[in-house]
């Protein structure tokens, strides 16, 4: 709390070279959590893909939680690298420390490296599945090469992947979002190869209130794996969304997948 308020930012996350790019993601710094009702409330008002909730615990470890505007949820990317970059720019971690975050993922670090931050997350590999009548009319007639589907003892934590032919389709591709809804899983990646080392993604999660996310690092944590067996463990990833977004994705052999981008503070201000 401050002046009167409680303060916040909203960070773009894994941005490109232009102007309001990449995913913007609340950021609130608290010093304990209150009622869930409240996150829930402020995540719906800011109405960002993801508001990031941060409780020190420790001089460089923070507990932390993230609400889309209708529901929290396990693991999200974008959030985790503003709040990083947010910590890092505010003062309130010194910069040549890495952060430490305590999640319902485990734990997860940032590190500053040159002018990007780094996050160390856990892989979540595909495993091969046939496409489903769903998948299909959300696909809205494009017919994918390759799909499979995460795994999570939680389906709404889930994401089904559908590898498409080209780049082209993935950035033409207009899904039906009823039937993306209705998928076994909380959201839709599609991706094609863009040549050399490169990939393209989109994502969709209407069933968190996101049509189409602008960049999702979690999406990546199961791009990599996918992809490293046919481009290589180090892939060079663009997210099509309208606003657009960039980020380095480095497959690991402990089942780790580390995404660096960048980020910068768009607004901050006070809730009342």
């Amino acid at each position: 709390m401050t002046g009167g308020g409680t303060a916040f930012a909203i960070v773009d996350a894994f941005t490109t070279q232009r102007t309001f790019s990449g995913n913007p993601a609340g950021v609130i710094l608290l010093e304990d959590y209150p009622r869930d009702d409240w996150m829930q409330g402020v995540a719906d008002e800011l109405h960002q893909a993801e508001t990031a909730f941060l409780v020190a615990d420790g001089d460089s470890t923070f507990r932390l939680r993230w609400f889309t505007p209708t529901t929290e949820v396990a693991l999200c990317g974008h959030a985790t690298l503003a709040s990083a970059h947010w910590l890092w720019e505010a003062g309130i971690l010194p910069e040549g420390s890495a952060a430490v975050f305590t999640t319902r993922s485990g734990r997860l670090t940032a590190e500053r490296e040159g002018g990007r931050i780094v996050l160390d997350f856990p892989a979540a590999p595909p495993a091969p599945g046939p496409a489903s009548t769903d998948l299909l009319v959300a696909l809205d007639g494009t017919i994918p090469v390759w799909t499979g589907v995460t795994s999570n003892p939680d389906p709404a934590e889930r994401n089904v992947l559908a590898v498409l032919a080209s780049v082209e389709a993935v950035r033409s591709l207009t899904p039906n979002l009823q039937a993306v809804a209705r998928l076994p899983a909380g959201g839709l990646i599609v991706t094609a190869a863009g040549g050399g080392a490169a990939v393209v993604s989109r994502y969709f999660a209407p069933a968190y209130g996101i049509p189409e996310d602008p960049v999702t690092g979690s999406a990546h944590c199961t791009i990599g794996p996918y992809w490293r067996d046919v481009l290589g463990a180090i892939l060079e990833a663009e997210q099509a969304s309208p606003r657009g977004g960039e980020l380095t994705v480095v497959t690991t052999d402990d089942g780790r997948v580390r995404l660096a981008g960048t980020a910068r503070t768009a607004v901050t201000g006070l809730l009342h």
